[in-house]
Formats: structure tokens, sequence, C-alpha cells
């Protein structure tokens, strides 16, 4: 899904983001953006991205829900910060992906701390809606 690929890209050729965030270990050129949850050795702070994708009111919209889950060890400012930051870059912005065809717009939803049974660990959940069209529909509106 296409969708993934470039929400991952804004988030990750972010500038700011990629100074807040530690250096993946799956490629150290990336920032830390995962989208499997990370193991105890992975360094914080760290994002885990997760898509959840509906058909939408419309033959041509798709509806996504992407949960980004921010972990940062002992240091809520800093989830916070990044929080920040992945909103805005996504909240009210629009992307094509000529890969699938697709016009996104991204949404604010809401955020919210989430209780981890590990000691030091803040994670802070935010919820992004995305709605993606079909370019093709779209190029027959405005023709």
């Amino acid at each position: 899904m296409s969708i993934i690929n470039t929400i991952y890209n804004a988030l990750a050729s972010d500038e700011r983001i990629n100074t807040l965030l530690a250096r993946s270990d799956i490629n150290p050129a990336q920032p830390a953006i995962y989208e499997e949850w990370a193991i105890n050795t992975t360094a914080f702070p760290y994002m885990v991205l997760s898509f959840s994708t509906i058909t939408g009111d419309h033959w041509a919209k798709n509806e996504t829900v992407i949960n980004c889950d921010i972990f940062s060890y002992s240091n809520s400012i800093a989830a916070e910060d990044i929080k920040e930051a992945v909103i805005f870059t996504l909240d009210r912005r629009t992307f094509t992906d000529n890969n699938d065809g697709r016009f996104i717009r991204c949404y604010y939803n809401r955020d919210g701390f989430i209780v981890e049974p590990m000691e030091n660990i803040t994670h802070v959940n935010l919820e992004i809606a995305a709605h993606h069209w079909r370019n093709d529909f779209i190029k027959h509106l405005v023709e």
C-alpha cells in the first residue's frame, strides 16, 4: 500500500523529526520510525506507525487511520516535541502518491498518553486521519 510509503517519507524527510528521533536500528541513515513494535535494545526516542484503512463514503475514496506511537525514555517533553512535529508535518497537508494514484489529505484527530508497564517509558499515541482519493477522479473534477 503506497500510502504507507508516502506518510513514512513525509515524516522521515522532515528535518525536525529527523533531529528529534534516534537513528534507526535498521538503517542508521534514517530516523527511528518503525512499522512494528521495537525490541528492548532499540534506542529512544522512536516512533511506530500503524495503518488501518476502510472504504470511504464514495467509490473513489478510502480512509486510513494512522497511529503514531511515540516512545521516549524518562522524558515526556521529548515525546511531546515529537508529537508536535508530526502534527506540523501531516495535519491539513496534502500529498500525491503517484505510485498508487492517490491524492492524500491528512487531519489531526487526537492524542494521549498511554501508561506503560515498564518504569520511565513515556508513550504518546497520536491519531491522524488520512482521506485519499483516486487521482483519476480528482483530475475528472478539474477538467
